[in-house]
């Protein structure tokens, strides 16, 4: 009977290493967080001058322009929401200005594949402290924690 109660729980054991596999977070090439990875992932990073940076990337993780995409930052530190301006270069969007201080702090990511098409939303919290275990920033952090 205690035999019976105990395979649940060896089953268990043996599905755990594939399931914290399957959960593995990688940043982007840049180091930033990569948003979504099907079909096309898109990462959001935060570069050394504070001003973020919208890439897109194929499958095995090639840039690829942004073509008709449209991408909208909203940062909503403590002081209020304040639009982020983005400027569409070659390989991506980058911010006209510096991100406002008083991390840590929610920003909303929205990415259009083409003017008036619905958008996909993403929601990440930003600490641009880095994370002692893998060394990123915490908002792109890889750990898992």
């Amino acid at each position: 009977m205690k035999s019976i109660r105990l395979i649940p729980l060896f089953l268990l054991a043996l599905a755990a290493p594939a399931l914290v596999a399957a959960e593995q977070v990688a940043a982007g090439p840049k180091g930033g967080r990569l948003l979504t990875r099907s079909p096309e992932a898109v990462e959001f990073f935060v570069n050394a001058e504070r001003r973020v940076e919208v890439a897109f990337y194929d499958a095995a993780l090639k840039p690829l322009p942004p073509g008709d995409r449209e991408v909208t930052v909203l940062a909503e530190p403590a002081s209020g929401r304040v639009p982020v301006a983005l400027e569409k270069h070659a390989e991506g969007f980058v911010s006209a200005a510096a991100l406002p201080a008083g991390e840590p702090y929610r920003v909303v990511v929205q990415v259009r594949e083409k003017a008036g098409a619905r958008p996909q939303n993403f929601r990440l919290q930003l600490n641009l402290a880095n994370c002692a275990e893998c060394s990123h920033p915490e908002y792109a952090c890889v750990c898992g924690h």
